[in-house]
């Protein structure tokens, strides 16, 4: 009979919800907001990342400490003639890039960038089209962020 126990159940759920909120929450404290001991916690937290539920942990950063006061979308099609995986390995390697993502619809790529100012926008997007081979981008500025 195949196993028909969902991927994950409340309590793991619960778990990774409370992770997500603040990853640096001590056993102790997860453990009495989902209702277990620290050890089961513990055990949980560890069999999630085995199974690859949970991959890392990471700090958000505030990019204007970095110099990198615009943040931009910007969506890119690429010409028929571009390797995709040439683009992504090309566009990986850049520092301004917060997120990437291949996309459905008109645009092949959406990607998050933050900044230095206009002029580091402007710089970034004629990289695109000069050294990576981009066909078209439009692009929009973050004004203020709701969520992530």
């Amino acid at each position: 009979m195949a196993d028909e126990s969902p991927v994950i159940d409340r309590i793991d759920r619960r778990i990774i919800d409370e992770l997500r909120e603040d990853a640096r929450i001590s056993w102790r404290e997860l453990a009495d907001r989902v209702h277990l001991a620290p050890s089961s916690v513990a055990d949980r937290v560890r069999r999630l990342e085995e199974r690859g539920l949970i991959r890392g942990y990471s700090a958000q950063v505030d990019p204007a400490a970095f110099g990198r006061s615009v943040r931009a979308v910007i969506d890119v099609g690429l010409p028929p003639a571009l390797d995709p995986a040439v683009f992504e390995a090309k566009l990986t390697a850049r520092d301004e890039v917060a997120f990437a993502a291949y996309v459905t619809g008109e645009s092949d790529y959406t990607i998050v960038v933050d900044c230095a100012g206009a002029a580091g926008l402007d710089g970034f997007i004629r990289w695109l089209k000069a050294e990576a081979g981009v066909a078209r981008t439009e692009s929009k500025f973050v004004l203020r962020p709701i969520v992530g």
